[in-house]
């Protein structure tokens, strides 16, 4: 089968490419070339998250690799075999995102139709990346509705800066992906705030809920508030606002820091809710390019509407016609951006 060879420079020029590159990589058999890794990058190369996200691809198919090595600016990714019934277990060393290399593994897992089980040790609810929060919440949920069977959960937190969190996921035998249209978003059937701490007192988990509470009643929506207090090397805070309606799914994250009251924390969630909200889209603009590579599988038509167009999404349509026979396509005008993916 032809190889493919990818430019980690092109649009984003991060993490992503490579992500997206190595689960292309695995669901295909198709060998991938990919230079220039994180070239846009202050410190490009792989990292070690990205470095671990290589290696858990690599035991999905046995691949042979090259460029292996934190730093590595190109990588050969050569895979032998298919997905199998296994159990993974991968420590990324640092606080580097577990979603993210969660999310490498789970669409080959999921589109190979195998049982198996994943366990990531690192951060859990860190910058730049989606939380397990937003995993469970928003992610997940909507992978379910497209026919995906898979849970996840995180017994333990991992804030910047010593990670040490958990993320532990499963999927389930067969998987028969359905095409979604995720276009006119219709009733909120639910809203949930995930309030995450860890080595925090529980007032601080507290203040948070009740700030989420008192913000959602004076706009009138009623929330299902969810605290966790998990334990973790560092201490932190998160809040994650998961909504899911009729015909749509978003969430919005904000993070803890010293010094940051956190009613701060749960009222810049809360008000990227409504910004959202008030845009009529559909989907949240990150799940609007991860929804890209599941819906590029689905063996019809999907659509979805997104409030911003972002370089996230436009890089990993551009990845996902690399490695498929899809058409793509971004409609933007008055209101909210509507994405579609075809076979060709």
């Amino acid at each position: 089968m032809e190889s493919v060879t990818i430019d980690g420079s092109y649009g984003e020029g991060g993490g992503q490419i490579v992500r997206t590159s190595l689960s292309l990589a695995v669901i295909t058999g198709r060998e991938v070339e990919i230079t220039k890794v994180r070239a846009k990058r202050s410190k490009p190369g792989l990292q070690r998250q990205h470095l671990t996200a290589v290696l858990a691809a690599a035991a999905l198919c046995d691949a042979e690799v090259r460029g292996a090595s934190v730093g590595s600016t190109h990588v050969v990714f050569r895979p032998r075999t298919r997905p199998e019934p296994q159990a993974h277990a991968f420590d990324v060393g640092t606080a580097g995102a577990t979603p993210l290399v969660a999310q490498t593994m789970l669409a080959p897992l999921l589109h190979a139709g195998v049982a198996a089980s994943l366990h990531i040790t690192g951060g859990t609810h860190v910058p730049n990346a989606p939380t397990v929060d937003y995993l469970e919440g928003v992610y997940l949920p909507a992978l379910r509705r497209a026919g995906a069977k898979v849970d996840i959960s995180s017994p333990r937190a991992g804030f910047f800066p010593k990670g040490g969190g958990r993320l532990e996921a499963g999927t389930g035998e067969g998987c028969w992906w359905t095409p979604l249209r995720l276009t006119e978003r219709g009733r909120l059937i639910s809203l949930t705030a995930y309030v995450t701490t860890g080595s925090l007192p529980s007032q601080v988990s507290e203040r948070g809920a009740r700030a989420v509470e008192r913000f959602m009643r004076g706009i009138g929506r009623p929330v299902h508030v969810e605290r966790r207090e998990l334990p973790s090397r560092s201490a932190g805070a998160a809040v994650t606002l998961a909504a899911e309606c009729e015909g749509g799914f978003a969430g919005f994250t904000a993070l803890g820091e010293r010094g940051k009251p956190m009613e701060t924390v749960a009222r810049e969630a809360c008000e990227e809710f409504m910004a959202w909200w008030k845009s009529d889209a559909a989907c949240d603009e990150h799940l609007a390019d991860q929804l890209v590579l599941p819906m590029a599988l689905a063996g019809g038509e999907s659509c979805w509407t997104t409030p911003v167009v972002t370089e996230h999404l436009r890089t990993v349509l551009w990845v996902v016609e690399q490695f498929l026979e899809v058409e793509a396509e971004i409609a933007e005008g008055d209101g909210p951006a509507r994405v579609s993916i075809r076979p060709r």
